[in-house]
């Protein structure tokens, strides 16, 4: 993959269902393989981003938060799909025991919570994407 210019956008998210439509604005413009951090404090809407994304790329039913389960996978038309909460991960050599590298190479999209607990362990990122609270709703920075 060609290296991505770097470029910021920022987005004031009022709503949940804003939220929710960044997500599928987002889906709409990936490309494979990518692999998106999303960084925040505890309840600013990173699950609901994920969600939104792995619904727009043609998941049907539940996503279910890897809280503790640490990593979910979806498999959709045209997607392999990996997501991971490391917020409960104790040290970032766990990351091999949820067999990360075949994760990395195996998933189109890998969508990363809380990835400052990967401590330099991940692969090169195409999207950091972070949510910040804003006295009405919240402030999504997106990096590419």
């Amino acid at each position: 993959m060609p290296e991505l210019e770097m470029a910021s956008k920022s987005h004031n998210i009022a709503t949940e269902d804003e939220m929710v439509k960044l997500g599928q604005v987002m889906a709409a413009s990936l490309s494979k393989p990518c692999v998106m951090t999303l960084s925040g404090d505890l309840g600013t809407g990173k699950s609901v981003l994920a969600r939104a994304i792995i619904r727009a790329l043609g998941h049907e039913g539940a996503v279910k938060s890897p809280t503790y389960t640490l990593v979910e996978t979806y498999t959709t038309t045209g997607w392999r799909i990996a997501h991971l909460d490391l917020y409960r991960l104790n040290d970032p050599e766990e990351l091999h025991y949820l067999a990360f590298d075949d994760i990395v190479a195996n998933c189109d999209l890998i969508i990363v919570e809380w990835p400052d607990r990967a401590d330099g362990l991940l692969p090169k990122i195409n999207l950091a994407v972070t949510i910040d609270y804003l006295e009405q709703g919240r402030l999504v920075n997106i990096v590419s």
